[in-house]
C-alpha cells in the first residue's frame, strides 16, 4: 500500500489512456444536492483565493487492462467524489463556447480516452451498470435515455446551473478548470495480491456518505468473489431492480432487516443487521451465490408487500396486502415472508394463503381501531412462525394452528374482542388517524359495490364541521361537538379535493349528492333535513355493523392443536410437576398459557373470581391444610389481606384485586396443593384442572 497527496484531476483524469472502474460491489451513486453544493462551494472558494483544497482520500488498485492496453484504476473508496468531479467536467463541457477549443479539448480529455478505437473504452469512468446507463446517456447527450430523476442527471443539472451563474458573474471556463486542478486528495494505491481491499473498504468511509446495511452486504457478497460480475448481473441487480425505486434505498435496507428478523426469529436493531447477516451466512455455511439465491427468493415475495397491485396473487391477497401497506403495519412482514415462502414451495394452497393473510390483516386493523399499543408487535411477529410450527405436523392444519395461536395470546397481543371493537368504532376519534380512517371509509363503501372507490378519489370530510358556525351552534353544544366531531358517525367522503368546510348542512348535502360516489356512506345523510347528535349516533351504529362484519374473526376450537410437545399432570399427581417447566393449564375445558407456576395460582383465582365475584372476600383467611415444604414461608394463609402477610413472606403472595392476596410461592407441589384448595373452595371438581409441562426429552 502506498499513500501520497496529489492533485486528483491531473493525476487521475490527466492520464490520456486509462479506465476508472467502479466495481460491482460498490453502492450506487448516491450523492444528493447538499453534497454537490458543498463541493461547488469549495470550488468557488478556490476561485476567490487560488488556494489548494483537500477533499479527502481515495483508495484504488491499479492493474493493466490487457484488452485495451491501458491502466485500469479499480476504485475501492471515493467513487462518490470522483463521479461528481466528472459530472462537473460534463457540465462545463456543455456550457463551453465552441470557439473555446482549448477548454473544450481539456474537458473532453478528462472525460474520454480520445485515442482508443474501441467504443467500450471511450468513456474513462465506468460506473456500476445501473448508473452507467444514465452516465453514458448524459455524456453522449442521448436525451431519450436520460432519467431526469436520477442522481447522475440531477447533480449534473445542479452543477450546470451553478456554473452558468459563475459565467454570468464574469468567471471564465478556463478559470473554473484551473480551480478544479487545485482539488487535492490523499491517494492510497493498493497492491494486487498483497493488500485486502475488503478490509480497507469496510473501514474507510470518513468523508463520504455513511454505508447502509445494503451497501455493506453487497460489499460482503461481491467484493472478494472471483465471479463478482456474474453474481452482480444474475442476482444483485435483480434485487436492486425489485427494491430500489428511483434514488431511494430505504426499501432495500428495510428488506434486509426483515429478512434477518425472520431468520433469527427475534427482533434485530438496524445497527446489528449487517453483523447478523454475516453470522447467518457463516453459521449456514452459505457460499456468496447461495446467499444471493436465497435473498432473491425472498425479495420477490417482499416486493409484493411493497407493490401488491403489481403482484400475481389473487385479488383477496392483493387487497389484504394493500390494507397492510396503507396502515403501515410492517412488523408482520417477517412472519408473512415465511407464509408466502410456504405457498411458493407448495406447503399450503392458495385458499390457505388467502385466509392467513386476511386473518393477520384483520387482527392488526382491530388493534389499530382499539388503540392497542404496537410496541410488542415486533417481538410477537418475529417468533410467531417458529412458535406456531415448532411441531412440524401443525402444518397439516396450517390456518387453524395460526388462528388458535393468535387467539391464545393474552394481555398486549390478545385479539381485541367484538365488544371493544364495536365501542371503538363508535367512539374513537377516527379522523386523527388519516390512513386508518381512509381504510375504514373504503371498506364501508366498497363492500358490495362492483365499481370500487380508490384512495385517489377520496377526500375525508366532516358532516358536522370541525369549526362550527352560528347556524350549527343553534342545535349542537360545544361539549357534544368535541365528543363526536371526529368520530365515524360524522365522517364521510367527497370527490377529490372537494371542500365542505363549515358550510351549512343543506350546502353539504348538495356536495355529497353531486360530488361523491360514496352511496353506502351517504345514504342516511342525504335524506335528512338537519344533522344532529342523534343522527351521528344512529349512523355510527349502522357503519360500525358493516365494519364488524368486515373485520369479524372466528376462533378455531381444536384441542388437538398444541404448540409444544407436553405432558399433562393432574392434581392428584402433583409431585410429577417437580422440575418441569409449565406451558399452560386447563380449567373447565379452557386452555391458558403461562410461564411459571406462580402465574398459574394467580390466574386460576382471577378466573374463578370472574365467575363468582362475591365469594373472594368471604375466603379471606383461608388456611393452608397440610405441610408446607418451603422453610422460607412465614405464613400459612392462602388468601389474605396485605396486613396479614409476614414481611419476609411477601414474595410468596400475588395481588388478586382490591387488596386481597393469594399465596403463589413455594415448590410446584405446594402450588398444586394451593390450587386444589382453591377449587374446593369454589366447588369445582379437581378433575377439571390439569397442568401441561414441556415434554421430557427422550
Amino acid at each position: 500500500m502506498e499513500a501520497s497527496q496529489y492533485n486528483v484531476v491531473q493525476r487521475i483524469f490527466g492520464n490520456t489512456q486509462m479506465i476508472l472502474r467502479i466495481p460491482v460491489y460498490q453502492r450506487n451513486y448516491d450523492w444528493n444536492e447538499r453534497n454537490v453544493k458543498q463541493l461547488l462551494s469549495d470550488l468557488k472558494e478556490i476561485l476567490r483565493t487560488s488556494k489548494q483544497h483537500f477533499i479527502g482520500a481515495i483508495v484504488y488498485m491499479v492493474s493493466q487492462n490487457n484488452d485495451a492496453g491501458m491502466q485500469d484504476f479499480l476504485v475501492i473508496d471515493g467513487q462518490q467524489r470522483l463521479t461528481t468531479i466528472t459530472l462537473l467536467f460534463a457540465a462545463l463541457r456543455d456550457l463551453c463556447d465552441q470557439n473555446d477549443q482549448q477548454s473544450l479539448g481539456i474537458l473532453n480529455a478528462y472525460l474520454t480516452n480520445q485515442y482508443t478505437s474501441e467504443e467500450k473504452y471511450k468513456i474513462k469512468l465506468k460506473p456500476i451498470k445501473s448508473d452507467n446507463v444514465q452516465y453514458t446517456a448524459l455524456l453522449n447527450k442521448n436525451k431519450n435515455r436520460i432519467d431526469e430523476n436520477s442522481h447522475i442527471y440531477q447533480n449534473y443539472a445542479i452543477a450546470k446551473n451553478e456554473f452558468k451563474k459563475w459565467l454570468d458573474e464574469g468567471y471564465q471556463i478556463n478559470e473554473i478548470i484551473n480551480a478544479l486542478n487545485r482539488l487535492q486528495v490523499v491517494g492510497i494505491s493498493l497492491t494486487q495480491g498483497i493488500d485486502d481491499p475488503q478490509t480497507i473498504f469496510a473501514s474507510l468511509n470518513s468523508t463520504g456518505l455513511a454505508l447502509t446495511n445494503s451497501d455493506l452486504i453487497r460489499n460482503y457478497l461481491l467484493m472478494s468473489d472471483s465471479n463478482q460480475e456474474e453474481l452482480f448481473e444474475d442476482y444483485w441487480l435483480p434485487i436492486e431492480e425489485d427494491l430500489r425505486r428511483g434514488n431511494d434505498n430505504r426499501n432495500m435496507d428495510a428488506f434486509f432487516r426483515q429478512f434477518m428478523i425472520m431468520k433469527y426469529s427475534s427482533p434485530i436493531s438496524e445497527r446489528k443487521v449487517y453483523d447478523a447477516f454475516i453470522s447467518f451466512c457463516q453459521k449456514e455455511h452459505l457460499t456468496h451465490k447461495a446467499a444471493l439465491q436465497e435473498l432473491n427468493d425472498y425479495v420477490r415475495i417482499y416486493n409484493s408487500f411493497l407493490h401488491p397491485e403489481e403482484s400475481d396473487y389473487n385479488e383477496q391477497v392483493k387487497a389484504s396486502l394493500s390494507d397492510l401497506k396503507r396502515i403501515s403495519q410492517t412488523t408482520c412482514y417477517p412472519f408473512l415472508l415465511r407464509v408466502f415462502n410456504d405457498y411458493k414451495n407448495d406447503v399450503i394452497d392458495e385458499d390457505t394463503l388467502t385466509k392467513v393473510v386476511h386473518l393477520i390483516t384483520v387482527y392488526l386493523i382491530r388493534r389499530l381501531v382499539c388503540d392497542v399499543p404496537s410496541n410488542s408487535l415486533l417481538g410477537f411477529f418475529a417468533n410467531f412462525y417458529s412458535r406456531t410450527f415448532r411441531i412440524s405436523k401443525n402444518k397439516e392444519k396450517y390456518y387453524e394452528v395460526i388462528n388458535k395461536y393468535l387467539f391464545s395470546q393474552q394481555n398486549r397481543n390478545e385479539v381485541p374482542d367484538d365488544e371493544k371493537l364495536e365501542y371503538a368504532l363508535k367512539h374513537k376519534r377516527m379522523y386523527q388517524d388519516k390512513n386508518l380512517c381512509n381504510l375504514l371509509m373504503l371498506d364501508i363503501e366498497n363492500g358490495d359495490c362492483k365499481e370500487k372507490l380508490n384512495t385517489s378519489e377520496l377526500t375525508i370530510e366532516h358532516i358536522m364541521p370541525q369549526t362550527m358556525s352560528r347556524v350549527w351552534r343553534q342545535h349542537i353544544s360545544d361539549e357534544d361537538h368535541d365528543q363526536y366531531v371526529h368520530t365515524l358517525g360524522n365522517l364521510s367522503v367527497t370527490g377529490y379535493n372537494s371542500e365542505m368546510s363549515n358550510k351549512s348542512f343543506d350546502e353539504k348535502k348538495k356536495i355529497l349528492e353531486q360530488n361523491s360516489k360514496a352511496v353506502v356512506l351517504n345514504k342516511d345523510v342525504v335524506d335528512k333535513d338537519q344533522w344532529t347528535i342523534k343522527d351521528i349516533k344512529e349512523r355510527a351504529d349502522r357503519l360500525s355493523k358493516i365494519l364488524m362484519s368486515k373485520y369479524s374473526m372466528t376462533k378455531v376450537e381444536d384441542p388437538d392443536i398444541v404448540f409444544e410437545l407436553v405432558d399433562t399432570i393432574s392434581l392428584d399427581k402433583s409431585k410429577e410437576a417437580k422440575g418441569r417447566k409449565p406451558v399452560s393449564f386447563t380449567l373447565e375445558g379452557s386452555d391458558y398459557p403461562v410461564k411459571s407456576y406462580k402465574e398459574i395460582t394467580l390466574k386460576v383465582l382471577q378466573i374463578l373470581d370472574q365467575d363468582d365475584p362475591d365469594r373472594l372476600e368471604k375466603l379471606v383467611g383461608l388456611t393452608w391444610k397440610g405441610t408446607f415444604e418451603d422453610s422460607n414461608a412465614n405464613n400459612n394463609l392462602i388468601i389474605c389481606h396485605k396486613d396479614d402477610i409476614a414481611k419476609k413472606g411477601e414474595w410468596h403472595y400475588g395481588l388478586v384485586k382490591d387488596g386481597i392476596y393469594v399465596m403463589v410461592g413455594g415448590s410446584s407441589d405446594n402450588i398444586m396443593h394451593v390450587i386444589k384448595q382453591l377449587l374446593d373452595a369454589y366447588g369445582i371438581d379437581e378433575d377439571n384442572f390439569s397442568v401441561s409441562v414441556r415434554a421430557e426429552e427422550e
